[in-house]
Order: C-alpha cells, then structure tokens, then sequence
C-alpha cells in the first residue's frame, strides 16, 4: 500500500526548490539584522532565514523515494496503455520482453509501496530497474517494427514505427529529467544511451536494408539527431537549472544563522515556524509578518514594538527574545525561545477547566511576569489565555510564559501614540473577552489594573471553562464588562474553594480602585490560598505523561518530522469570539 505523504512530498520539495531560489522573495537571503547583546541591541549584517530544503542524507532518499514513485505510477501506467494497444492491433513484436518490463516496472513499484527502508544506493538501483528496461523495450520495438515493415516493403509503418519510438525515447528523456533528483552531470551520462539509441537504430536500419535506405535519406538521420539532441539538453540543461538552485540553497543553508524547519503556528500578525540555529543548534522560533501585511505601516510598528517591549523583560516567565530584524525586502521577523506545550486557551478547550491549585499555580507565575513589565512601565493590554503558554522548560512542567507584547503601552507617561491612537491600533485594541471596562471604554490612559483586569477573567476561565462575559458580538461583549455584574465562578462550578473565588471577583472589579493595586499583591494573595501548594512537579509531569506526551518528544524528532502540524499554539492565535476590534 502506497505511503500516504508521497504525492504530497513530490510536490512539496519541489516548492521548496522554488523557494530557495534567489530572489523568490519569500525567504531573502540577506537582512540587517539586531541581536541583544545584555540589555542592549546591536546590528550584525547578512542575516539569512533558509526555507525548508532537501538536505542531509535522510531528507535526500526521503525525497529521492518519493519522486521515484510518481515516476513509477507514470512509467507504469504508460506500460500498461501500450500493452493494450499491442493487444488489440496484435502487432506485439516481442511479447515476452514486453511482459518482463511491465513485471520489473510493477515490481519497482511495489518495493517503493512498501514500508521497507530503503538506502539511497538501493533506491539508486530500483531507479536503474525502472528505466533502463524501458529504454530496451522501446529500443527493441522500435528497431524491429521498422525491419518487419521494410521487409515487408510497408513505407508507412517504417516511418510510423521510427516517430513512435522517437517519441518515446523524447518521453523517457523528459520523465527522467522532471522526476530524477540528479546533477546535471549524473543527468548526461543517463541520458545520453537513450537519446542516441533511436538515431542509431535508425542508421542500422538504413544500413541493413536497401528499402529502409530509399525511405529515409541522411536528411532524415539529420532531422532525428537534431531532435533527440534538443530534448537531451533540454533535459539535461532542465536538471542543471534545478540543480543550481539546490546548490545555492544548501550554501545559504551553511552560511545562514537560521534554517527554517516547519511551519507551527500563524495569526493575524504572521506565522511562526520551528527553526534552529545553524551553528549553536538550538531550535528556536522564528515569527514573520505575513507577506501580505509587509507593507503596512501599522503591522510593522507594531511588530517592532512587541519585539522592543518584550525585549525589555527578562522574567523567568516571559517569553525570550533571541534575535530581531528585517530582511531587504521588508520583512520583519523575530527569533524566541521554542516552548514545548500549548497555550491556557488550548489546555481548556482540549482537557476541560483545571482545578483550582493548577489554576493558582498557573496565575501566580503570570502575576510574576505582570509585576516586572508593570514595573518597567508596561501595560500588556492583551492579556488572555491564548498568549500564555503551558511549557516545559529547563526540566520542569507547566511552566507558564507570558507571550505578545504588541499591543503594550507604556502607562508612565501615557499610550505611545504610534501603536495605541485611534488612527492606529484604536483605542478598543485587545481581547473583548478580556477586556478591562476602561480599555473596553475606549480609555487611552490605562494603568497596571487593567491587566488585573484581564488577569482575573483569564482565571475565572481556566476555573470555569468559559469566559465572565459572552455575547453574539464583541461590542456586546465589551458594554457587559463595563455595565453587567460578575457572574461568581462557584455559580457554573461545584467546590470552588472561597479564596480563590474572592481574589478572582476583587480582581474583576468594574471599579480600578476597588482591584488589586499590583499583581505582587494578587501573588501574594493567591499564595495566601488553601489551594496555594496543591499542584506538585510530579503531579505536572505525570498530567503531561498521561494527556500530552508529545511534549516530551525531543526537538530534533520535531524537526525531522515531515508532516506539518496544522495548528500549534506556540504563538497567540485568537480565540473564536475573541475578536480584536
């Protein structure tokens, strides 16, 4: 049975040679790049991102495997179509031939079908197996159809019998080059018995009988060589051409200090892929603003903004910033940490609410991340479950990591103008769902409870499954925030401990004043909680064990696997509702 991502490859690597080719604009090659250097930033030129490519002794037989067997499927379906022909004109020349290259070509098949691993020397050979019995059978039909027909003295057939095996040698010669992943060398010395063979037959022919020679002149030799040398460096300058763009990419590959792996996530700012550092080989991620925003002022200003804000930070539980630039034609990207897990949005809505001493245990790493961007004069402004993200980091589960700085402002001296005026972002930017009643007002002034705010309702949906406020529409969303009353958590959820349920509800108050006046305080009250020291290391491995042990699948299996995942939520993607106003 065929392996089921074959096809799918063949097409694949074949974009991806496309996209390693100079100038195909979507992954440049040189950018001015800034990398942190302590708590400052500093350029260094010719940064590189390289798309994935077919390199490395796996990724070649995988590719050179998968290729094969598209050409497999053609060869043998063309087999298959002549051999009904010659059974319904019964004009086989030699049956038994034609059978044991139709048994090869089948055979072929089924080994590439297989689930035997396969060495790229052993597929060299099946590829040996596939094409060369089909040159002798097109050679042998040819050569003894046109001497049957002048024996016969049919001029008709004689040049019917040399077109149809020229024209199957030009097929074999086109299929060769197409599907073959080869040098341009290796795709010459291939190629060249098969784009001599029907001029030869055809010159042995002439040669060997008088009325052959009558009907074709040495104009027709000519004429024949000419066009099997035009299909020959057509194949042959077509597999230089791809050949070329390979090798270009593999340099960049070297030189570059980024190889893009798969793609693992996108959003309404960009994708994010998995990568790795070509020298240090660390994976990271790498986010880039979508080809289809790079020229929008606001996408970008933005964009550099979340990378600057979160670059100030250095919080155990902030997300790291590794690396920041742009390539030459404007394409923004930054490079973080990779984190292992999902997001808060995901674990709800896969596993269902979490218990309360997972709930504090999750809150009390936020609120330390919360207090250091607050000290420095941060608002994060789009606080949610989807831009916390549960990790494992440095051996340890449920790590919490506070994610997506764009829509941060400074609340020392005021929203900075370029990301928060209305002409920009507007003054409604973040999470409806989330949404403090001041930022949900349109408020631009906003302060470090706002994101208790925000704060508070992500708990109560880690604790209840739902958010404090839902509606048809994300301005019925944002009015409920700042006129209806909370509905208590303990109303929707049995056992919700009273501690917890108090802190979550002050936390929510539609009153700044009334909230928390910083989240050190709302740490210190959730370590206060009956709860507080419920949720153990070992009880976070073993949950991760039992739900999601993928987690603990090491990076380099990640990168090596060649199914991309249709979704991960490593970077924040909007939750349905969740509308950004």
């Amino acid at each position: 049975m065929a392996q089921p991502g074959f096809l799918h490859q063949v097409v694949a690597n074949l974009e991806a040679t496309i996209l390693a080719a100079p100038g195909s604009g979507d992954f440049p090659r040189e950018s001015t790049t800034m990398v942190r250097t302590g708590s400052s930033w500093r350029s260094r030129p010719r940064m590189e991102i390289v798309a994935p490519e077919e390199g490395g002794m796996a990724s070649k037989t995988q590719v050179l495997r998968s290729r094969l067997f598209a050409a497999a499927i053609l060869v043998t379906t063309g087999l298959a179509g002549l051999f009904l022909r010659a059974v319904l004109l019964e004009s086989d020349i030699n049956p038994w031939l034609r059978g044991a290259v139709f048994v090869a070509t089948i055979g072929a098949l089924i080994v590439l079908a297989g689930p035997r691993v396969l060495t790229f020397s052993q597929l060299r050979a099946v590829e040996l197996l596939l094409f060369v019995p089909v040159g002798v059978q097109l050679l042998t039909t040819q050569t003894g159809g046109m001497l049957a027909a002048a024996e016969a003295g049919n001029a008709a057939q004689l040049a019917s019998h040399c077109l149809l095996g020229a024209t199957g040698f030009v097929l074999l010669l086109m299929t060769y080059a197409i599907f073959m992943p080869n040098s341009w060398q290796r795709t010459a010395v291939m190629l060249l018995p098969p784009a001599i063979a029907p001029v030869g037959s055809l010159i042995c022919i002439r040669y060997a009988s008088p009325f052959a020679a009558e009907v074709f002149s040495l104009f027709s030799v000519v004429e024949l060589s000419l066009l099997m040398g035009i299909a020959y460096g057509a194949a042959t300058f077509g597999t230089a051409t791809i050949a070329s763009l390979r090798q270009q990419a593999r340099r960049a590959e070297q030189l570059g200090q980024y190889r893009l792996k798969r793609r693992i996530g996108s959003g309404g700012m960009g994708e994010v892929f998995l990568a790795e550092h070509q020298l240090l080989k660390r994976p990271c991620a790498i986010k880039l603003v979508k080809p289809g925003q790079g020229a929008d002022p606001v996408a970008l200003a933005r964009f550099e903004h979340e990378v600057r804000s979160t670059a100030k930070l250095s919080h155990w539980n902030t997300v790291e910033i590794y690396d920041y630039g742009h390539t030459d034609d404007g394409t923004f990207y930054y490079v973080m940490e990779f984190l292992p897990g999902m997001n808060l949005w995901e674990l709800v809505k896969r596993f269902g609410p979490l218990p309360p001493e997972r709930v504090i245990h999750f809150l009390r790493q936020i609120c330390g991340a919360l207090q250091e961007a607050h000290s420095v004069g941060m608002v994060h402004r789009d606080l949610k479950p989807a831009n916390v993200h549960a990790s494992r980091r440095g051996g340890l589960y449920d790590v919490a990591k506070l994610l997506d700085f764009g829509l941060a402002v400074e609340h020392s001296g005021g929203a900075d103008p370029r990301y928060s005026s209305p002409s920009h972002c507007g003054p409604f930017s973040g999470s409806p769902l989330f949404m403090s009643p001041e930022q949900a007002s349109g408020e631009s002034r906003l302060d470090p409870r706002s994101d208790l705010y925000s704060l508070g309702a992500l708990g109560y949906y880690l604790l209840v499954g739902k958010p404090p406020f839902e509606g048809e529409s994300a301005w019925r969303v944002m009015i409920a925030h700042a006129r209806d009353p909370v509905i208590p958590p303990s109303f929707w959820m049995n056992q919700v401990p009273d501690d917890l349920e108090a802190i979550l509800l002050r936390c929510l108050s539609k009153n700044p004043s009334e909230r928390y006046a910083s989240a050190a305080m709302v740490a210190e009250e959730l370590a206060s909680c009956q709860h507080a020291n419920g949720w153990s290391e070992d009880q976070a491995r073993g949950w991760w064990a039992e739900n999601a042990p993928e987690i603990d699948l090491p990076t380099r299996a990640l990168m090596s696997q060649p199914v991309e995942l249709e979704e991960d939520d490593l970077t924040p993607l909007a939750m349905p509702g969740a509308m950004k106003v």
